[in-house]
């Protein structure tokens, strides 16, 4: 018979001799960080077993041990988990506590936790800013003081929004990397002067609108940043001042921008906007109102001069996101573009003005309030007895959904374009005519398949002439319009807005026969295209999880991986989102191809002279084997089994460096 649990207690264990004495009792939620020392008991169960008459009784003893332990994890208590993580429990205690051993029960001299903090390089600023205060807004790239060290609010849109929140304190809350950079230590205070002094700056006079983050900037625009200007540089950095990372105060601002000196107030308005550049487009449209909501192609007008009034119309989409947020002339110039002035309402005329269209040279068939309509179907509508207008569906897929819904001179100027005027029908043109296309190559490309994955360079053929058998050829286009190549059937070959991805190459014929292996990439390297240069794709590690942001692109083995856009770039710096390691990688990357074979083919071994002898078994067919004795003068000697084999070897013939039956058939030695 075998008995069980039966616990016997041991309350008071030996103390081992010369052991120390023992800190304070660990308490959670204590302020505990790297460098505190606690004190805890450790039960140990250690069973026995006795075997007696009546069968085996197993017994379990339990010790209870008291150790000191020291704090290996965070330099804060916000940043550590001593605090809540209990040292008695194994698996708690693992990478927080560190075991220093049995203590003696006696309570040690007390040991203060230490209390300097860490130090920090001097930031390049002088003095200390003013100190970072809870629940305050902070600009993107204002500075704030904790515990005299210096951080920098992030300059990236909406995440400046975090800076004043308790949980983003910088330096000492769990989540403060995300919203502050630390800069470095400080001492004293910034004693303003009476205006600041530009020792090495030139006065560049009034100063132009505030740098804002998000606008989009071109060529020679200038925007001021703590009354300092600067000016956005020419083509092709021009095309890096709106993109984030490149702020005209921030760590790259060079390359985008150029420093022109200081400022002073504002750039003071001329007496009167002036017009001679701007087209007249006669009566004004509606005066702009915050209380309206306006789509792509909406026109306003906003006060001018005081005689005339600035007309400005709704970007195409998606800018036109922006109409219902930023007013006309907006420093950002998002949603609304500059089209001209005007004097007085818009009137309508009392019957239609052919000066300014084109005769169509026929009309298409008149609109229907019941036929669906497409991307740049065209239709007449009758203006009298004899004459028609020609309206054409609008190019924009976001607006031609509007054709089927609106008629041809809506009140919203939505959907329709008014193009021409015309009479009578349209002839039908003859067959599509080739003549301004050159042919490509011998054969045509495989054709476009929406279901086919395209990169820069692949083509792809379009049929247009089923009774000539003629196709068009496209080419994908380079990396950022190349994306659009897998957007789906509205950005096809055949569709409206192939330009958007595709480039026409020319006209083809039949197919093309397939080469003995496809060239993929020009280099062996691992890269692709951000649009200027070619940049060489890294493998993932942990090391580089701070370089990670919205667009850049990894390798696991040869399978690439692509940042998602912000805020979920901001899980791609965590190393828990590591592409294929967990069931949520995918929130933070998206697969983006495989890189080439970028290992190199083993090297060719330079063949030595001829062997003295050397001897190849060579099978026939059926049980016919050979043994062939190359001999150092180059003579064969041949013996097989049965002997009529070697008479069968003398009848071959030798191809292409191989050896050949009286058949052709290849005999391959063994």
């Amino acid at each position: 018979m075998l008995f069980n649990a039966i616990a016997i207690l041991a309350l008071a264990p030996a103390i081992a001799a010369g052991a120390p004495g023992c800190y304070p009792t660990w308490q959670s939620g204590g302020l505990y960080y790297s460098g505190s020392y606690v004190s805890a008991t450790l039960s140990i169960e250690s069973p026995s077993t006795t075997v007696s008459g009546s069968g085996a009784i197993t017994t379990t003893t339990t010790a209870y041990i008291k150790k000191n332990f020291k704090c290996i994890s965070g330099s804060e208590p916000t940043l550590s988990h001593c605090p809540a993580y209990d040292p008695s429990n194994i698996i708690q205690a693992a990478n927080t506590w560190a075991d220093l051993g049995e203590c003696s029960g006696i309570t040690a001299p007390a040991t203060a936790p230490p209390t300097n903090k860490p130090t920090f390089a001097k930031w390049s600023g002088w003095g200390c800013p003013n100190e970072w205060v809870s629940g305050r807004s902070y600009k993107g790239g204002e500075f704030a003081v904790v515990d005299g060290v210096v951080y920098k609010c992030s300059t990236t849109e909406f995440v400046n929004q975090w800076c004043g929140q308790s949980i983003y304190k910088p330096g000492n809350s769990l989540y403060w990397e995300q919203a502050w950079t630390r800069l470095g230590s400080c001492s004293g205070t910034i004693s303003p002067t009476k205006s600041p002094q530009y020792v090495s700056l030139t006065k560049a006079g009034g100063c132009p609108d505030e740098f804002v983050i998000g606008a989009k900037y071109e060529e020679g625009d200038k925007v001021a940043v703590n009354s300092i200007v600067y000016k956005c540089r020419s083509w092709p950095n021009a095309a890096l001042c709106s993109m984030r990372g490149y702020e005209p105060d921030g760590l790259h601002s060079a390359d985008a921008w150029t420093r022109m000196g200081y400022c002073e107030g504002t750039i003071l308005p001329t007496s009167s906007p002036f017009f001679d550049k701007t087209p007249d487009l006669g009566g004004c449209p509606r005066q702009y109102s915050s209380d309206n909501s306006y789509e792509a192609g909406d026109k306003v007008s906003v006060e001018g001069n005081g005689l005339e009034r600035i007309v400005y119309e709704c970007k195409a989409f998606q800018e036109s996101r922006f109409c219902d947020q930023f007013e006309p002339g907006h420093s950002s110039e998002l949603g609304w573009k500059l089209v001209g002035y005007c004097d007085g309402p818009t009137m309508p005329t009392t019957s239609p003005s052919w000066v300014k269209l084109v005769d169509h040279n026929g009309c298409p068939e008149e609109y229907s309030s019941g036929t669906h309509y497409e991307s740049n179907d065209k239709v007449a509508v009758r203006v009298n007895d004899i004459e028609s207008v020609v309206y054409k569906c609008s190019g924009d897929i976001h607006l031609s959904r509007y054709c089927s819904q609106l008629p041809p001179g809506n009140a919203y100027d939505l959907g329709w374009t008014l193009i021409a005027h015309c009479t009578g029908t349209m002839s039908p043109t003859s067959s599509p005519n080739f003549s301004q296309l050159r042919e490509i190559g011998d054969g045509c490309p495989r054709k476009y398949n929406p279901s086919t994955t395209y990169e820069a360079g692949d083509q792809a053929s379009v049929s247009v002439s089923n009774a000539a058998h003629h196709s068009v050829v496209y080419e994908c286009k380079s990396w950022p319009d190349g994306a659009f190549c897998n957007a789906g059937s509205y950005f096809a070959p055949d569709s409206v807005n192939v330009n958007m991805g595709w480039t026409l190459k020319g006209y083809c014929e039949g197919t093309i026969t397939p080469t003995m292996s496809p060239v993929v990439y020009p280099t062996s390297k691992c890269s692709w295209y951000n649009g200027t240069k070619p940049v060489i794709i890294e493998t993932w590690s942990t090391n580089n999880l701070a370089l990670y942001t919205a667009g850049t692109r990894v390798r696991k083995n040869d399978r690439i991986y692509r940042c998602n856009e912000y805020p979920y770039s901001l899980w791609c710096k965590m190393s828990a989102y590591e592409p294929e390691k967990s069931q949520y990688w995918t929130d933070a990357w998206t697969k983006a191809g495989r890189c080439p074979n970028i290992s190199s083919p083993s090297p060719t071994k330079v063949p030595t002279k001829t062997p003295a002898h050397a001897t190849i078994t060579i099978f026939i067919g059926g049980s016919l084997t050979l043994d062939v004795n190359f001999t150092s003068s180059g003579t064969l000697n041949c013996s097989s089994s049965p002997p009529r084999g070697c008479a069968t070897f003398a009848n071959t013939r030798k191809h292409r460096g191989h050896i050949s039956d009286h058949n052709g058939n290849r005999l391959s030695p063994s």
